[in-house]
């Protein structure tokens, strides 16, 4: 009889509570693990990564200006808090940056559009963007939509 008791406890498995702890432990698991498994982009971007970014981005618009057949309205819109920019053809996105957490770009609040009317523009102006260890102002001048990036530090 003792030997059918023993036998019995054994057989009867995991309580409901002890199931419901493992079940949830997986869940924890799932939910902070695989986001990370997922993610792109790499933990730390340099400051200079991302100005070589909109640098490439700013010449693929221009390219697309010069080859376009219709005659939509492009603009390089910088957002409000610094922290990236809207690629815009006739308000339709096409792309989108965000700047990684420290890296800030200020832009004077008249000059956070450029649009991409013709093969030259009317507008100049200087950002500046800058990080815990790097600072670069970014000059757009006048023409064909040219920018001057130097390092500051």
């Amino acid at each position: 009889m003792i030997r059918r008791l023993a036998n019995l406890r054994s057989e009867r498995g995991f309580t409901l509570f002890e199931m419901t702890a493992v079940l949830t432990i997986i869940a924890c698991l799932l939910v902070f693990l695989l986001p990370a498994l997922f993610e792109k982009r790499p933990d730390w971007i340099p400051l200079e990564q991302e100005v070589r970014l909109m640098e490439q981005d700013i010449q693929t618009l221009r390219l697309m200006q010069y080859s376009k057949q219709d005659q939509s309205l492009m603009q390089f819109r910088f957002r409000g808090d610094g922290a990236g920019y809207l690629v815009l053809a006739d308000d339709r996105l096409l792309w989108q940056r965000t700047f990684q957490n420290g890296h800030t770009c200020t832009v004077p609040p008249s000059n956070r559009i450029i649009y991409f009317k013709s093969y030259h523009s009317i507008y100049a102006a200087t950002w500046s963007c800058r990080s815990a260890t790097a600072e670069y102002e970014i000059k757009f001048l006048l023409g064909n939509y040219q920018m001057a990036i130097r390092k500051v530090r």
